[in-house]
């Protein structure tokens, strides 16, 4: 792909070919087993038309795709995606962000948080609600990865470092297995990284970053205390910290080195 300014912009059509796009790209970007159904996707993009931020209740969910400015409409061109929402009452939560192998190292990463920081702070404007920090999740190589997917994992949390986040050490979030049809099937641990907003970063010392956490589970997957998935995630003795978040991706396995 040739070097050329990037363009971000909302998906509102579902049947768009460069939303369509957007799920094949999805699909190639994630692990099967972090991925939900796209056609959850789909039903936020096609009630986008219909929600706005004050006047619905719920959260206010956001599709940005992202390409070159003189290839806006060719699917084959499609950057990158971005996928969120605001919750009333939480913060941000940056579900899922992707970018094709093709367009690495164009600054699509940097636009895409970008955009969806703007996104949302205008959405928190409308509704006139606080937006403290926007939180997402991102899953850490284990046993067994190559040395290449280590580098991708550093790349990765630099990405996140420009972007303004900082990676919650201490945490292993744990989250259901969306590939397993069988609930006791083992959880995909995910590391979480917080970009703060409303709210300095010395504010979300352990205990805030405790809410914080603890409310990612509850909003987003429904779990409170006595659910194994959220007691595993936040131990007793747990002592959650903000660490610059491309610490994140300094360690690996020796085996790996």
């Amino acid at each position: 792909m040739p070097l050329n300014r990037i363009v971000v912009w909302e998906a509102f059509d579902a049947a768009d070919p460069m939303t369509r796009a957007a799920a094949r790209l999805y699909e190639e970007t994630l692990a099967a087993e972090e991925r939900i159904p796209w056609y959850w996707i789909e039903k936020s993009v096609e009630g986008r038309t219909k929600a706005r931020p004050g006047r619905t209740a719920g959260w206010t969910k956001h599709l940005l795709l992202a390409a070159p400015e003189d290839r806006a409409d060719d699917p084959d061109a499609l950057a990158g995606y971005a996928y969120g929402a605001l919750i009333p009452g939480y913060g941000g939560y940056l579900c899922y962000i992707g970018v094709a192998d093709r367009a690495r190292r164009m600054g699509v990463g940097t636009r895409l948080f970008d955009q969806f920081f703007r996104q949302l702070a205008v959405d928190a404007g409308e509704t006139g609600s606080p937006l403290p920090f926007v939180i997402w999740e991102s899953h850490r190589p284990g046993p067994g990865a190559t040395p290449a997917e280590w580098d991708l994992w550093a790349a990765r949390t630099k990405l996140f470092d420009r972007a303004g986040g900082l990676w919650v050490e201490g945490v292993d979030f744990l989250s259901p297995n969306f590939t397993a049809d069988d609930e006791e099937a083992d959880p995909v641990a995910l590391q979480l990284f917080l970009k703060p907003l409303g709210e300095p970063a010395g504010a979300f010392d352990p205990d805030r970053l405790r809410q914080v956490v603890g409310g990612l589970h509850r909003e987003v997957y429904r779990y409170g205390p006595g659910d194994p998935l959220f007691d595993r995630t936040l131990p007793p003795d747990g002592v959650p910290r903000l660490r610059p978040a491309k610490l994140a991706g300094v360690t690996r396995p020796a085996a790996a080195v």
